[in-house]
């Protein structure tokens, strides 16, 4: 994870690293944990966890929580963030459909508030509309990971296009989850492909220029979900149902030190 981040403070990067613990943490006890109710149980520990980062009764007892503790204060933090995290996992759990597009980036608007709002905070920002970008980020990014692993999570039951998009295009969702595809979930595939690449335009209007240096994390993260899009096109969406493509780590480090180097933009 920190040849993301090649130029950062060591402070900076350290707690970066922090943020992206706590996500995959919370990833785990969703994929992972084959009992839903343990599950449950262990969001809502970490949940707790949260809380007590923001009470001056309480220490957490997580090394991870103790880790996080100084870096609330130091980056001013908001508990509104780090619960949104959270509750984006239990929504996972608990819902079993998204039943429209406003439901879906919602959810990826929580699920990628590390990559979003939380990680600029870290980064740092002189204008609030950078705040607004570092959502967006977040949100987009979580989208990309989505849609590139359709077929990943169909194979384990779980489908995030919401009822809405299945319907509009006559697809069945048992079709994607038994992994057949048809013409029709093509064209679903297409339309949504084509909407997440406009994204991308859009998010990058919202970052002030003033902090394009500081937020050069941020843009690298833009860069790679970029390029994942890419490849999946070039590829053809279809092919999502049978494998999951990513971008190999040695072509991260290479457009990371784009960001960075030479000032590339994502798109």
């Amino acid at each position: 994870m920190a040849f993301r981040f090649p130029f950062l403070c060591r402070s900076r990067r350290q707690a970066l690293m922090v943020l992206y613990a706590l996500q995959q943490e919370l990833q785990e006890v969703v994929h992972d944990c084959t009992d839903a109710t343990v599950a449950l149980t262990t969001l809502n520990w970490w949940q707790q966890q949260i809380h007590e980062l923001y009470s001056a009764k309480a220490m957490p007892s997580h090394p991870l929580m103790q880790a996080l503790q100084p870096l609330i204060a130091e980056y001013a933090l908001p508990q509104s963030e780090l619960l949104a995290l959270i509750k984006a996992h239990f929504t996972e759990l608990t819902e079993a459909r998204f039943q429209d597009r406003s439901q879906l980036h919602q959810y990826a608007f929580q699920a990628g508030m590390v990559t979003g709002c939380l990680g600029s905070r870290i980064l740092g920002f002189t204008e609030q509309q950078t705040l607004e970008f570092a959502g967006k980020v977040g949100e987009l990014c979580q989208l990309v990971k989505l849609f590139s692993q359709i077929g990943a999570d169909a194979r384990q039951g779980r489908l995030y296009i919401p009822v809405a998009m299945l319907q509009e295009f006559n697809v069945p969702a048992h079709v994607v989850l038994n992994g057949r595809g048809s013409a029709e979930f093509t064209a679903l595939l297409n339309t949504w492909l084509d909407e997440l690449k406009k994204q991308f335009k859009t998010v990058m209007t919202l970052l002030p220029a003033v902090d394009k240096g500081r937020q050069g994390a941020s843009l690298a993260m833009l860069k790679i979900a970029s390029a994942l899009l890419r490849e999946i096109e070039q590829d053809g969406v279809a092919n999502v149902l049978r494998y999951q493509l990513i971008v190999p780590r040695p072509r991260q480090q290479r457009l990371c030190w784009q960001i960075w180097l030479c000032n590339f933009l994502p798109l």
